[in-house]
This record gives structure tokens, sequence and C-alpha cells, in this order.
């Protein structure tokens, strides 16, 4: 049996805010059990600035877009 981390993809409408908010938590806080990305079904193509200034609030790492 492997150690390998399980995969997730956290999918929502325009992967600006929910997703990208769940990705770095399920990353960060999965310390390598877990490794997460994120999508959308409607990609707006950018992260909502209010999503970045609460991980980073809160110290979690927003990744990269």
């Amino acid at each position: 049996m492997t150690n390998s981390p399980r995969h997730i993809l956290v999918l929502c409408t325009g992967n600006s805010c929910r997703s990208i908010m769940g990705e770095a938590l399920i990353n960060q806080l999965g310390k390598g059990r877990y490794r997460a990305w994120s999508a959308g079904s409607q990609p707006t193509g950018s992260i909502h600035p209010g999503s970045i200034a609460t991980l980073n609030r809160h110290g979690i790492d927003p990744g990269k877009p």
C-alpha cells in the first residue's frame, strides 16, 4: 500500500472564489495527505481579490492561479 495523496477536484461556477479557497485550504491543511485542484464550469479567468485577502489573513497560501 502506498502513501500517495488522495486527489480532489473542487468545482464551482467561476473558479474565482469558492473553489480557489477550497483548493488552498485542502492543500495546506491536508499536509500531504490530499492534493487538490480547482476548476469552474464557466471560469472567469481571475481570482476574486477578497478570496486572496481572506486566505492571506488566515495564513493560508493561495498558491498560483
